[in-house]
């Protein structure tokens, strides 16, 4: 199953949910431990924990099914579309989550997110794109995507 961009928030700060990482059981934090993500960035803004991840549906669903089980709130977000339709700019989204903590963290990330978009991805997605703002104003993945378009 294909890789999907998600936002997962919690209502806790990192350090609350380190506790109650801490109550779960052996067999919940192995297979915590052993879900598979292509690439994951996480902050912490007022007090609360949020992450992005791109990973399949069935590995998130897993986590998700784990944080519910144990009363742990959080609300996960499949952003997938939004990103490929240009409707949510994930460096813009992040830009002011940064500090130098963080920065060589995102950087990878943002590397793993160009790559999934790349991947992701059509050509009547770009041309769509091309009509809304002109190709002058697309953003660097899609000018990569376009010159290496064939058919």
């Amino acid at each position: 199953m294909a890789n999907r961009v998600y936002k997962i928030r919690y209502s806790k700060s990192s350090l609350e949910l380190n506790e109650d990482y801490d109550c779960l059981s052996d067999y919940e934090k192995e297979v915590i431990s052993e879900l598979d993500a292509e690439g994951f960035f996480d902050y912490e803004d007022n007090h609360i924990y949020c992450c992005y991840v791109i990973s399949t549906p069935i590995e998130v669903a897993k986590y998700s099914k784990i944080l519910t089980n144990n009363l742990i709130a959080h609300e996960c977000l499949d952003l997938s579309e939004d990103i490929i339709y240009n409707r949510i700019d994930v460096e813009y989204e992040l830009e002011d989550k940064l500090d130098e903590k963080n920065l060589f963290k995102y950087d990878f990330f943002l590397e793993d997110i160009n790559s999934w978009i790349y991947n992701n991805l059509e050509i009547d997605i770009v041309l769509d794109r091309i009509t809304d703002v002109g190709i002058d104003s697309l953003k660097q993945i899609e000018k990569d995507f376009l010159k290496h378009y064939s058919i």
